[in-house]
């Protein structure tokens, strides 16, 4: 397997086990007490402390290393709370003020920023490529969960502003840990990077009342906690070795394709038209970022400097 496909199939696996986890969330925030700001620390705290001792066990020496370089313990804290925090937060605030279909298509617009931002940075314009793919990427997201009709998002100015500050938080877990991953063990650098986020929410959070936990809302902290956050974090990030923030970012549009599909499979939800299109849109942006870079230059062009 090519390095491009292994990132691909990283940063596919990802977004998959969040889609599921903002379902997930969903159901928890019908459980009293149970918070965005709750729900986050234990989530960032119960996956910072298992990815920390993963890496105890495989390699101590590589797993304290960290504290000897102040340059780093600053980048990890940065990508914890700029990065990891604010991409959890904003998002489950948002699922907690709309419902996770519509924090997901808000959060999607971290694509967006994304491209502007690299574009920006190297003063060039966006490859027609990436325009192609963000259009059909954020096409296709509202076609699937919109059924093709605008009104069919209630969403409030809170869940707005909370959906908008989601996509920005998008784009800084996928554009800031680039630089730790060249020095650091992808779990190793998620790892303390989460623990510090959940310290951060840890003092405010004691003092909220305690959720009563049954089995079922143990098994959905135990999914949010190892799969929806740790793994998914870990696959995630990992394929940044691999692909550029652009590519991991517009492949995140299978959070959105997950969540609808275990509508379909658990609560009768049925395609239409509309939503059939915007599936073939999102797996279209994946097919397009499989083209091998040579074959684009029939009809891709070359980038314009900005003046």
């Amino acid at each position: 397997m090519s390095n491009k496909r292994k990132g691909i199939l990283l940063a596919i696996i990802g977004p998959i086990m969040w889609g599921i986890s903002g379902n997930v969330a969903e159901y928890l925030f019908s459980v009293p007490n149970v918070t965005p700001q709750w729900l986050v620390t234990i989530r960032l705290f119960g996956s910072g402390i298992l990815l920390l001792f993963w890496c105890l066990v495989t390699e101590p020496k590589k797993t304290m290393a960290v504290w000897k370089s102040p340059h780093t313990i600053i980048n990890l804290l940065v990508f914890g709370l700029a990065g990891v925090l604010v991409s959890q937060y904003t998002y489950f605030s948002a699922v907690a003020e709309t419902n996770a279909p519509t924090a997901t298509i808000m959060q999607m617009s971290g694509t967006v920023f994304i491209i502007v931002y690299l574009a920006l940075r190297s003063w060039q314009l966006p490859r027609r490529l990436d325009v192609i793919s963000v259009i059909f990427a954020v096409a296709g997201t509202f076609f699937l969960i919109t059924h093709g009709h605008l009104n069919s998002l209630a969403i409030t100015p809170m869940g707005a502003i909370w959906g908008v500050l989601s996509g920005l938080g998008a784009a800084f877990y996928t554009l800031l840990p680039r630089k730790l991953l060249k020095e650091y063990d992808t779990k190793l650098a998620i790892g303390w990077a989460m623990l510090f986020a959940g310290i951060v929410m840890l003092p405010g959070s004691l003092s909220l009342a305690t959720p009563k936990i049954t089995v079922p809302v143990f098994a959905a902290i135990f999914y949010v906690t190892v799969f929806g956050t740790m793994l998914a974090y870990l696959f995630y990030v990992a394929s940044l070795n691999y692909l550029s923030p652009a590519t991991t970012g517009m492949l995140g549009v299978f959070e959105p394709l997950t969540a609808t599909l275990i509508g379909v499979a658990f609560l009768g939800t049925r395609f239409g038209v509309p939503e059939i299109f915007g599936i073939c849109l999102i797996l279209a942006t994946t097919f397009l970022q499989t083209i091998p870079t040579e074959k684009l230059a029939r009809f891709s062009h070359k980038p314009t400097i900005l003046k």
